[in-house]
């Protein structure tokens, strides 16, 4: 299990909370290399992730995050799901160790997380795919999808998005189809 130390996430968080207000590149650049030191795993360099992104520590080896994605300010990533426990113990069901599971998160290559979503334990997100501002993401999301909603809902393609917003490059995103 890749857990990290509480004195480096200590010090990481003060960092940011100290460099956020100064140059919001470099406080990434700090968060990126204790996310990569505690065991993130990255398939490629991160275009942005924010400083602020809240990302459930229990252990940060579940997490695979692809080349170019961006994940906004305020987006919650949460590997667990203690609920179980809590609610066997209203049903009289008692377990020594907790009831309850970790499950995996990967984020594909090129994709945006808006702000104020959660990524829900096992979700796997496709490459090019956007998941709109406040988003409850769970499940699959395929490939080039655009999500909204809580819950998500898959509204369109990223491609067709593309290519309707700007067509000066709807030949080149065609190779993608």
């Amino acid at each position: 299990m890749a857990k990290a130390p509480k004195i480096e996430r200590v010090i990481c968080y003060s960092l940011l909370k100290l460099l956020r207000p100064i140059k919001i590149k470099y406080a990434t650049n700090v968060y990126l290399y204790f996310l990569e030191r505690w065991g993130v795993n990255f398939e490629g360099r991160p275009n942005y992730i924010s400083s602020g992104v809240d990302i459930d520590g229990s252990d940060y080896s579940l997490f695979t995050f692809g080349d170019g994605i961006t994940i906004s300010s305020y987006v919650r990533l949460l590997t667990h799901d203690w609920a179980p426990h809590t609610m066997g113990k209203a049903m009289g069901v008692f377990t020594e160790k907790p009831l309850g599971h970790l499950r995996p998160i990967a984020i594909g290559d090129n994709s945006f997380v808006g702000t104020g979503s959660v990524v829900m334990p096992g979700t796997k997100i496709g490459k090019g795919c956007v998941i709109g501002a406040g988003t409850v993401v769970r499940g699959e999301i395929p490939d080039y999808s655009l999500v909204i909603g809580s819950p998500c809902k898959i509204i369109g393609d990223t491609r067709d998005y593309m290519s309707r917003k700007f067509p000066e490059f709807a030949e080149t995103i065609a190779d993608y189809y």
